[in-house]
């Protein structure tokens, strides 16, 4: 599908065109949204060079993403978008910028894309020259990023939380507020009968989850910056010579916001991966602790199975089997026993 911005004496206006049809004088931005042969011919005719295809588009060498042919330059740039299922995932934007029009190539409808169109049909001075519709539609793309990393930050924010929060904490800080600080100083919190609620298994299982597609997430984001860096600086060399001041400006802002989300998008990889070893780690206490039971329970039950060994021996001669309070004593021994540890245990703060 082919849609023309035609510019006139009233603004920007878009138009659908269909099979055969001539492109309208004072178009300054051809949108081609899933080209077919004879659409991408048609407007190859009036670029006066090949458009790329489909699979030129997808290749990821640099030379194959960024290049002139006479006076047009091709720049192909990762975008995010929203798939049909709902997730976020990458796809690929091809501006085709020539001296007096300006056209795109894409496979995929993300809203930030329809979102600029509908601005640019309302506004009238925002697209005057495919320059204008270039510098802005880089613009959007660069929001787009930013917000998605924002998400991804408020996310990183409340899984650190999740993982890190202590029901103990809480009541201390809770503690606090509610006396103050001069009476907390008075008041013994005495945290033996704080109950805390360790994080369960199934519940460490949705962090790493979350964590994952965070960090599945800031990676897309990161190779769309990347994209996007690599073409400011093409669109610097090639473009800048028939750039005007204004121009070079918002494009040299681009440029500086690309950078800073590049930073951005590198310090949320590091979080993540620190979340994702806080998580590993806090599972590795968990089960831990099991051992931990099972080692206690075991030495626990040590001394009782001994005492129960020296009365199950099978000798003639054993006085105790005689006594009217023998097996209460054994029994009484073997509890002794049992606690005896137990109790060593509590002692040393290994329980």
């Amino acid at each position: 599908m082919i849609t023309a911005y035609v510019r006139d004496k009233a603004g920007l206006t878009a138009q659908a065109l269909g099979p055969g049809d001539a492109i309208p004088l004072g178009t300054v931005w051809l949108d081609l949204l899933h080209p077919d042969e004879i659409e991408r011919l048609t407007v190859s005719s009036r670029l006066l060079t090949d458009l790329p295809t489909l699979e030129d588009i997808v290749e990821i060498e640099t030379s194959s993403r960024l290049y002139t042919e006479g006076e047009v330059a091709f720049m192909t740039t990762p975008v995010i978008v929203r798939s049909s299922t709902g997730p976020l995932e990458r796809g690929l934007l091809t501006f085709a910028l020539g001296p007096d029009l300006l056209v795109t190539i894409r496979h995929t409808e993300p809203l930030w894309f329809a979102i600029f169109a509908t601005r640019a049909l309302k506004q009238a001075d925002l697209v005057t020259s495919p320059l204008e519709a270039f510098l802005g539609l880089l613009e959007a793309v660069v929001d787009r990023a930013a917000d998605v990393l924002e998400r991804v930050t408020a996310d990183l924010d409340r899984l650190s939380h999740r993982i890190f929060a202590d029901h103990e904490d809480r009541t201390v800080e809770a503690l606090a507020t509610r006396d103050g600080v001069k009476a907390l100083r008075h008041q013994v919190v005495d945290r033996s009968h704080v109950r805390r609620r360790p994080p369960t298994t199934v519940s460490m299982r949705a962090v790493i989850t979350a964590v994952g597609r965070a960090g599945d997430l800031t990676q897309k984001v990161r190779d769309s910056l990347a994209g996007l860096e690599r073409l400011v600086a093409f669109a610097t060399t090639v473009a800048g010579p028939r750039m005007g001041k204004d121009h070079k400006s918002r494009l040299k802002t681009i440029g500086r916001d690309v950078h800073s989300l590049v930073e951005h998008a590198a310090f949320q990889a590091m979080q993540t991966n620190f979340l994702l070893d806080a998580t590993l780690g806090v599972i590795n206490i968990q089960q831990t602790n099991i051992i931990k039971m099972f080692s206690v329970a075991s030495v626990a039950f040590l001394p009782p199975t001994l005492v129960a060994s020296i009365y199950g021996m099978n000798f003639h001669h054993m006085p105790e089997l005689d006594w009217t309070w023998g097996y209460p004593l054994a029994l009484g021994l073997m509890v002794l026993a049992a606690l005896g540890p137990l109790w060593y245990f509590r002692k040393r703060g290994w329980l």
